[in-house]
């Protein structure tokens, strides 16, 4: 049974119209389909946006005949010779041990999802990152920050968070969903915070994922997708960030403006009870200072109008030349992480 790339427009709303059967959406960051066809019926599919794979599914009648493993097979080493060897899947929890058996292993599940990779091994790659920076097993405070770009707000939650802990870890979203890449962005951190003793820079690596790469495609409400991706989170944070640095306090910003942060907030109190601490923003003019509202300035205004919101690393960064083809980059484009 021969397995097809989907590349015209048609054979897209096949796959659509195949996936809808089972309440899947065909999401638009989908950059590879493949199918397996029968009698030119598609019996079985499966995509990958960059290194998370989804919208797989198999037709009822032909469940159980190793499709789903002949498929999954092919789309990992299509995948690999893309250069994509950590793979990532959210699937249902029911459908947890079917992708074990085809080498995935399940990072964290909640009720309605199961968060699994393929190639990595996340215990590893966090006491990996512990040993290369030479962690101590003393307690640590934390703040996970995306920092596109970093401002006096996010400096503001550091600087407290470090009034209560000889040793704070501040880890920086390493996923590049953002208009500033993650190396500009922790060298921006790193050299901001090069003067203040007792603070440890690190990347996330690939487990506190984006909300740009969540996926949508079987949660159909959006407030059930916003408490889930929150959830699953804060479940990677709590039982695999927490144990291996030996973190005993969160701290993050509130969010007056944002509901996807809310959510957050809300859900990591839930879960972290009193490990978590909720900073109050620090404003300019009553207005809480944000990422977002720098790249608003940077759209519509000269650098220079972001002077007092942002550090001077910030500021010098985004008057050279990378930085200002970012900010060409944000007049033409809106994003918001």
């Amino acid at each position: 049974m021969p397995i097809k790339d989907v590349l015209l427009s048609e054979e897209k709303a096949s796959v659509k119209a195949f996936l809808k059967r089972f309440n899947l959406v065909y999401e638009d960051d989908v950059e590879l389909t493949l199918t397996l066809t029968e009698d030119n019926r598609i019996i079985a599919t499966a995509s990958a946006a960059k290194n998370i794979v989804k919208c797989v599914a198999v037709d009822e009648s032909h469940q159980g005949e190793g499709l789903l493993s002949q498929l999954i097979s092919t789309l990992i080493k299509r995948l690999n010779q893309r250069g994509y060897t950590h793979l990532f899947l959210y699937t249902h929890p029911e459908r947890t041990e079917i992708f074990k058996t085809l080498g995935f292993k399940k990072i964290v599940e909640s009720m309605n999802l199961s968060f699994m990779e393929l190639g990595g091994d996340i215990e590893k790659s966090l006491t990996d990152l512990k040993t290369a920076h030479d962690l101590s097993k003393n307690p640590k405070g934390a703040v996970v920050i995306n920092a596109n770009p970093l401002t006096n707000g996010h400096m503001h939650l550091i600087k407290e968070a470090k009034k209560h802990h000889n040793h704070l870890l501040v880890f920086v979203v390493s996923e590049d969903r953002s208009f500033f890449p993650f190396d500009v962005r922790f060298k921006i951190l790193e050299e901001t915070l090069s003067e203040m003793e007792g603070i440890t820079v690190l990347p996330t690596k690939d487990y506190l994922v984006s909300y740009a790469t969540f996926p949508k495609y079987f949660l159909k409400h959006e407030s059930i997708i916003k408490k889930e991706h929150a959830l699953i989170d804060v479940l990677v944070f709590k039982q695999y960030y927490m144990k291996i640095f030996n973190i005993t306090d969160r701290y993050v910003g509130d969010e007056p403006y944002s509901p996807m942060t809310n959510t957050y907030n809300k859900t990591m109190k839930q879960y972290l009870t009193q490990e978590l601490h909720i900073i109050k923003r620090k404003s300019i003019d009553d207005k809480p200072i944000s990422a977002s509202t720098v790249r608003k300035l940077l759209k519509y205004q000269e650098v220079d109008a972001i002077a007092k919101y942002v550090p001077v690393a910030t500021l010098r960064f985004l008057k050279s030349p990378q930085g200002q083809s970012i900010i060409e980059e944000i007049k033409h484009r809106d994003k918001r992480h």
